[in-house]
């Protein structure tokens, strides 16, 4: 009986090493730059879903702003008031949550139909797991870190928050990471 064979087996699992900081970085911000890229899309697309009139007040607006911000002497407080009124217009197209639960929905397509792997952890071929190397991810787990991670990628606060844990916990684990008990892992 042959027991080399046997010893030398490893289940993909174990297999796994933890990702290196600078991988995470690189992949995330690979994410970001294409969440931004899809968010300007989607800022410029979002008017035309709530009709003719808000795409022709979206038009008016960004006209206004274009040529406020291309005129050097420009009136400190009538763009600070067109600024507030691009915002309110903003706000009723409800911008801020959809964008919000794009982001969460891009994190959680990657978790669940891609092996826990958004296109920038796949790039530099990570991907996510439970940090009981026993235990695979349960889709609470994986619905809870996209979640967070999302939602760190609309507000700056909770974007910080995160961005702090990853640099001052031992681990450099992030909120998302604490949270959800999952990790990154290097994949081979």
């Amino acid at each position: 009986m042959n027991t080399d064979h046997e010893d030398s087996t490893e289940s993909p699992k174990e297999a796994m090493l933890p990702a290196s900081n600078y991988k995470r970085v690189l992949a995330f911000m690979m994410d970001f730059v294409l969440l931004s890229f899809a968010s300007t899309l989607l800022f410029f697309y979002i008017p035309k879903l709530h009709g003719q009139a808000s795409e022709q007040e979206f038009d008016r607006l960004t006209e206004r702003l274009s040529h406020a911000f291309s005129t050097p002497d420009q009136d400190e407080a009538a763009l600070q008031d067109l600024m507030i009124e691009f915002s309110e217009f903003t706000g009723n197209m409800n911008y801020e949550l959809i964008m919000s639960l794009f982001f969460v929905l891009y994190f959680l397509v990657g978790e669940v139909f891609f092996g826990g792997r958004s296109v920038g952890k796949a790039t530099f071929c990570l991907q996510t797991s439970s940090i009981s190397p026993e235990v695979s991810l349960s889709p609470r787990q994986l619905v809870l870190r996209s979640f967070i991670k999302g939602i760190s990628c609309s507000f700056i606060l909770l974007g910080l928050a995160n961005l702090l844990f990853f640099i001052f916990n031992r681990n450099h684990r992030c909120l998302h990471d604490l949270a959800s008990k999952t990790s990154t892992m290097q994949s081979k």
